[in-house]
């Protein structure tokens, strides 16, 4: 092995001295290494199912202590490949070296350091392989099908089987049902459940253009008195009243909690294709009729009317075996994601199944275990007839539906999820700092680089002092003071460019050497700045345009047109400014010291 190793060192320093140098080929290896090995325990760490039921599972290899064995092993590799690559430095020896040659290290620096920090999505990836061979496409889809057909048989609260979640059939998904007692006209046709009360209306409707529609006030326009909620479809902004009170004797026998009301969808896949967008519910104008303020009647949206058809037509088809199917096929997986429950098929479907009661809601179930000490509370004054209600009807069964949300939305995420795109960012950048301040050190030593550091705080401190003197001075805006520290930012940038450019025999060395290491540090900063400020000038413009202002459009500018892939942008930038800036480096080593 040692034989080995030698015979390839050697050839590596006749025949390509900077990768023999950088260490590259050991510790791209060795980085290879480490991937597959953090590939392997990602792949692993889903394996027990209760870990999917956790949420937000997107940072487990934060919480589970991972970050820490990755960090650690990410500095030990880097100081000890520093050791290493330090102990020759072909540049401040003087030894000839080209503008390629110096690029060259400088992108060894980049590929050891990417290759060394970011175990974790070797990790990732390992976690999105185990997903994708254990939980199918078809399967997934198909248990959440399942989910949501056996979710009205969840009956966790009386509010979601109420009649006015009803959507169909006809008439209604064309009626509006008010619940608040406020609203309810007492003298006309209404519909009671203890101390509830129902009314129902007739809706009428007004559509507004969109583009024309910035200012519209609910409050002082009377035309919208009644207003319920409105929809948005597509350049239209559609408006809702209610108009007036139907009698309900025609289509409603009793206002009792019913399964046929059940219209919430248990989780919605992210493959879902039903476009549901253009059901969008305002309610932020309710204070002049006393509505609760961001109110929420999801039970509007299409897809609620065709989750309560598709529960009205398994209910109506009376099929006790298709029923006691589905709950068997529902606990047969919720056993295998290992979901807290005691519920056993016959009883479940013992509590449901009542088609001669209109399959009325006679029993609710526990979303968390009973505790050993629970106990019926005595009736106190404050309590509703619906809370007791509740109470009187609910059973010992219970079953963890958030769990099984979870399993779903972390199943779906992580099959879905692009950890390179998602980390390419931070991890990119990351690996161009540590790159550039040791390659900074490479060329131009401890005591330049440290200067550079003082130099760039000092700076700083010295731009936002002159800001806020200059704010108070003259009693600015805002506006002007982010203006005045723009310019006099781009202004010592331009100037701290300019310095190694075209006077680098007329200031000392040591200047110098500070100043190319600010520019190679920070020119990606100086090219956003610059973006920034014409950005700045391009929103400017548009508050003057009268047109863009009154249609409420966004404003055009050059940071939006990229947004985030501009980061791509600049990072290609620093690299080629790097490329260019490497003659004026070499330029500045072969001057005198002092």
């Amino acid at each position: 092995m040692k034989a080995f190793i030698y015979k390839t060192n050697q050839y590596l320093l006749e025949r390509f001295p900077t990768v023999w140098n950088t260490r590259l080929v050991w510790m791209l290896l060795t980085a290879f290494l480490l991937h597959l090995l953090f590939f392997i325990i990602g792949f692993f760490t889903l394996t027990n199912p209760k870990i999917l039921q956790e949420p937000f599972i997107d940072y487990i290899f934060f919480e589970n202590g991972t970050v820490f064995l990755s960090s650690i092993i990410s500095l030990l590799l880097i100081v000890f490949w520093l050791i290493y690559m330090f102990k020759n430095n072909a540049f401040k020896n003087f030894y000839p070296i080209s503008r390629s040659n110096l690029f060259g290290q400088f992108l060894c620096y980049l590929l050891i350091i990417f290759s060394c920090t970011t175990f974790n999505l070797s990790y990732e990836y390992g976690m999105k392989t185990y997903i994708a061979t254990s939980y199918q496409d078809d399967q997934i889809n198909k248990e959440i099908e399942i989910a949501n057909d056996v979710n009205m048989f969840l009956s966790e609260s009386v509010s979601d089987y109420t009649i006015d979640k009803r959507r169909f059939p006809k008439p209604f998904y064309e009626l509006y049902c008010e619940d608040r007692e406020k609203f309810i006209d007492y003298e006309k046709s209404h519909i009671n459940f203890l101390d509830e009360s129902f009314q129902f209306y007739t809706l009428s409707t007004k559509e507004v253009p969109k583009l024309n529609n910035r200012g519209i006030s609910l409050e002082s326009d009377s035309t919208y008195a009644n207003f319920v909620f409105s929809k948005t479809k597509g350049p239209t902004e559609i408006y809702y009243f209610k108009d007036s009170v139907v009698d309900y004797s025609s289509f409603l026998k009793s206002a009792k909690p019913s399964y046929y009301n059940m219209s919430s969808t248990f989780y919605v896949s992210i493959n879902d294709t039903l476009n549901d967008d253009f059901h969008l519910f305002s309610y932020n104008n309710y204070r002049s009729y006393d509505y609760d303020n961001y109110y929420n009647r999801p039970e509007f949206s299409i897809r609620h009317q065709l989750r309560n058809q598709r529960n009205y037509e398994l209910l109506k088809r009376n099929n006790r075996l298709e029923i006691k199917t589905l709950l068997e096929d529902f606990l047969r997986f919720s056993n295998h994601y290992k979901i807290d429950h005691n519920l056993s098929a016959e009883q479940w479907l013992e509590m449901v199944y009542h088609p001669e009661d209109d399959f009325e809601v006679k029993h609710f179930i526990r979303n968390t275990p009973k505790d050993d000490y629970d106990y019926v509370s005595p009736v106190s004054l404050e309590q509703t007839e619906i809370q007791k209600f509740y109470e009187d009807h609910l059973s010992d069964f219970h079953y963890d539906n958030d769990a099984l949300e979870n399993v779903f939305r972390n199943i779906e995420y992580v099959k879905s999820s692009n950890p390179f795109m998602e980390s390419i960012h931070f991890s990119m950048w990351f690996t161009f700092i540590l790159a550039i301040i040791i390659f900074m050190f490479r060329i131009t030593g401890l005591k330049p680089l440290l200067f550079s550091i003082i130099t760039v705080g000092l700076l700083t401190l010295f731009v936002i002092l002159m800001t806020v003197l200059l704010f108070y001075a003259v009693r600015g805006s805002d506006n002007e003071a982010i203006y005045f520290m723009s310019y006099f930012g781009f202004f010592l940038g331009s100037l701290i460019l300019a310095i190694p450019i075209f006077f680098i025999d007329k200031v000392k060395k040591l200047i110098v050497a500070i100043c190319v290491n600010i520019s190679i540090f920070g020119f990606a900063l100086y090219v956003f700045l610059i973006l920034a400020i014409i950005s700045m000038h391009q929103n400017d413009a548009c508050d003057m345009d009268i047109f863009l202002h009154k249609q409420s459009l966004q404003c055009p500018t050059i940071l939006g047109a990229l947004e985030e892939n501009w980061s791509f942008v600049l990072f290609t930038i620093a690299l080629i400014f790097i490329f260019l800036y490497s003659k004026v480096i070499k330029k500045w080593k072969s001057l005198p010291e002092g």
